[in-house]
């Protein structure tokens, strides 16, 4: 009698030993998910505060050579990314990804006017690099002038395909996070050379 009593306590035991690795599983399936998104979101912040920092950081490097007249010979945005804002970066970012856009501004004393300068374009739900953008144009600067300078690096989105609601934008078919760094500057009354005297061809 007490063996079939051992016996009966023990597969009900073991009956509950199961449900609790079931009721477990199933735990674990409905929270997996959120949790997993959560640590996919915290990856993307971090990312992109990387991507912000490493922008700004090689924006102001390379637009001190303008501020100091070392660029003047620089006629375009692609000329100036190779030569002075892709080192700058140190190899932090993929240069092929970046876009440039260097405007003069009209200053008074009492006001100043400038043309709209494109913030992130975007056409529909795609991104358009500054080299490709209307207003993107690359105007190299003289001494005393104003300048506005606004730098796109193009980088990967890791939650736009789960989320394409909320990170909805896209470049070259494929989901990206598009990063901006701005610098405003007065240029330094150097000595201009025979290289800085003419206007770049997109003034």
């Amino acid at each position: 009698m007490s063996s079939l009593y051992c016996n009966g306590t023990s597969r009900n035991l073991s009956r509950k030993a199961s449900s609790r690795r079931g009721a477990v599983t199933l735990e674990f399936a409905i929270l997996a998910i959120p949790f997993f998104m959560w640590i996919l979101f915290i990856f993307e912040l971090g990312y992109d505060l990387f991507t912000q920092e490493a922008l700004d950081a090689a924006l102001q490097s390379a637009v001190r050579q303008i501020q100091t007249g070392n660029a003047q010979g620089v006629k375009t945005g692609n000329d100036f990314i190779n030569s002075y804002l892709c080192p700058a970066a140190r190899g932090l970012l993929e240069c092929p990804k970046m876009s440039i856009s260097v405007s003069t501004l009209d200053a008074t004393e009492l006001d100043y006017s400038y043309a709209p300068m494109p913030i992130i374009q975007l056409k529909g739900t795609n991104i358009v690099p500054f080299d490709d953008a209307k207003g993107g144009a690359f105007c190299n600067a003289m001494p005393k002038q104003l300048v506005l300078v606004q730098a796109l690096y193009i980088g990967p989105s890791f939650m736009a395909g789960l989320l394409p609601r909320v990170f909805s934008a896209t470049y070259n078919g494929s989901w990206a996070h598009p990063t901006l760094s701005t610098a405003g500057f007065v240029v330094e009354p150097y000595v201009a050379s025979a290289l800085g005297t003419g206007a770049a061809p997109a003034c």
